[in-house]
């Protein structure tokens, strides 16, 4: 009986990858107010410079103002005449949230009288990867509290102060787009990943919760939510991490083109897809944990006690 429910599944895997998914072209960024998140580096540097490439309007946003700059520098470069703001904040705090969309729709509204958000990347995220320390549980629980604040609740306070300028009383045929950034982590939870994990796991129940939301109130026309999950792509965030704990040789097979991730991101969300697997192989981790949930918990537990150095 488990044979045949993974060969369904592989099959229906199958067909939505090859068969059924169209990519929209990435030039449907004409035009559009998009505001990227943890925009200085990786893969919201790369959706920063695909976005002036075809045309976008950019407010890009981060705590490092000098790497935004550099990134703003080369949109500029890239496209001359295509407007774009920098806004330094830290997303962890309610008021900074308030900042950059308050800013966000006054810089749209100045260059094209449209005091409206096209489409949120949500990309910003704290990391933490190291094992618990159970003789200082106050510092565990610090730690846990930063990340939730910053990966959740400034998702969740940033989407919540976006839809109202999302939301039309015209009968717009275009949808607006909420892309939001989780991990293959949320599904695939190893020991010392235990915060990072958490937070992106409630990220995930989050925007799944808000997307029935949308639809109860008949908002799902005109709102789409993308929820992307993501294996290692190779960011300097990401390979900080992942040099030190995992084998380099093992490390450069495992992780994944940011220009390449960075497209089918935006192609995704220009899609309206509910859910992006990247790579799409990551959606059997997530059945696999659901049908053998003990012999995928055995193997993270060999890989964290064998693999990962020490």
């Amino acid at each position: 009986m488990l044979h045949i429910i993974l060969i369904l599944i592989i099959s229906l895997i199958i067909i939505k990858f090859f068969f059924l998914c169209k990519s929209p072209s990435l030039s449907n960024l004409q035009g559009k107010n998009v505001i990227i998140t943890g925009a200085s580096t990786g893969i919201g540097e790369e959706m920063a410079y695909i976005c002036a490439k075809n045309g976008a309007n950019i407010v890009i946003a981060s705590r490092r103002k000098t790497l935004l700059d550099k990134v703003a520098s080369k949109c500029k470069n890239i496209s001359p005449n295509q407007p774009i703001k920098v806004i330094t904040c830290d997303l962890k705090h309610e008021k900074d949230c308030e900042k950059l969309i308050n800013l966000s729709i006054e810089f749209f509204n100045e260059i094209n009288d449209k005091p409206e958000i096209d489409m949120l990347i949500l990309n910003h995220a704290m990391t933490l990867f190291e094992h618990m320390d159970f003789n200082n549980p106050k510092l565990m629980v610090e730690k846990l509290r930063d990340i939730t604040m910053s990966n959740l609740i400034g998702f969740a306070t940033l989407s919540h102060l976006t839809i109202p300028y999302m939301i039309s009383d015209s009968n717009q045929k275009e949808f607006k787009s909420i892309i939001v950034l989780s991990s293959l982590m949320s599904t695939i939870s190893l020991g010392m990943s235990w915060a990072y994990s958490t937070s992106k796991a409630a990220i995930n129940s989050y925007f799944t919760s808000l997307n029935e939301e949308l639809e109860y109130q008949e908002l799902q026309n005109q709102i789409k939510i993308t929820l992307c999950h993501l294996g290692s792509i190779n960011t300097i965030t990401m390979r900080s991490h992942t040099d030190k704990y995992f084998p380099k040789l093992l490390v450069d097979y495992m992780v994944l083109n940011v220009e390449v991730t960075a497209k089918s991101i935006l192609q995704s969300g220009l899609n309206g897809q509910k859910e992006l697997w990247y790579p799409s192989y990551g959606i059997l981790l997530r059945y696999a944990y659901g049908i053998f949930p003990g012999i995928m918990r055995k193997i993270g537990f060999w890989i964290q006690k064998y693999l990962i150095k020490n």
